[in-house]
């Protein structure tokens, strides 16, 4: 996350309209949409790039010049290898993002809505959602919730781990939801993906710790007494680690 912050303001740092907005007194963008238009695509261009070159970095990979005719999916994924390697990943992540992106105002689209509305530039807004994202209580869960499953292990293991966590000695990740006190109706999409893309979710065996989590706590008084269910963390991250 830090090289995609660093990344996200060299950028902002190169572009010369992005550049304006702090040096001169009248509005850039306020009342401009031909031109607030063209530095948000010049925004989300950014935002792709730099996942893509950081993606390539850790890898070890050669960076893939993007192609006019994808789509800005098909192009992340051309970019980074994947396209080239599993087709089937634009398919399920096209699904998965509209399932993750429309889901009213989190904490990450409302630091966006902030700083847009002091009139800075859009890459500066899309860099303070980043920010706000990779906090453990958003977008970080996911990465925390699988960490966790690796820790466990096995299903086996899960009881007492549950236990565990009812005595305070850790917290369980992919589980409850500031606002839903249902379970969380992202999963039935997830799940429904799961099982079209299950050849390659098998390969993984922490899958069967995550369902191991869900049928133990959803059946235990202690997370049922406090309307704590399963929430889009404890599975959305295996589509990502299988594709």
């Amino acid at each position: 996350m830090p090289m995609m912050i660093a990344g996200m303001s060299a950028f902002a740092a190169a572009d010369e309209v992005v550049c304006a907005t702090r040096s001169t007194q009248k509005p850039v963008f306020h009342g401009r949409l031909e031109v607030a238009d063209e530095a948000i695509v010049r925004t989300i261009g950014y935002l792709a790039v730099t996942i893509a070159l950081i993606y390539c970095h850790k890898n070890n990979k050669d960076f893939t010049p993007p192609e006019p005719h994808r789509s800005l999916l098909g192009n992340l994924l051309w970019m980074i290898g994947v396209a080239q390697e599993n087709p089937k990943a634009e398919e399920c992540f096209n699904k998965l993002w509209i399932l993750y992106a429309d889901h009213e105002i989190t904490n990450s689209t409302a630091a966006v809505l902030h700083v847009g509305s002091t009139l800075a530039d859009p890459v500066s807004a899309v860099t303070a959602g980043l920010i706000s994202a990779y906090g453990p209580l958003h977008g970080g869960a996911i990465d925390l919730a699988y960490q966790a499953l690796g820790m466990i292990g096995t299903p086996e293991r899960v009881p007492a781990f549950i236990e565990g966590v009812k005595r305070g000695k850790g917290r369980l990740f992919g589980y409850g939801h500031r606002i839903y006190k249902t379970r969380d109706p992202r999963l039935s999409l997830i799940e429904e993906l799961m099982e079209t893309y299950k050849e390659e979710l098998d390969a993984n065996p922490l899958v069967r710790v995550s369902l191991a989590i869900d049928k133990y706590a959803s059946q235990d008084p202690y997370f049922v007494e406090r309307n704590l269910k399963a929430n889009a963390d404890l599975m959305g991250c295996f589509l990502y680690t299988a594709m």
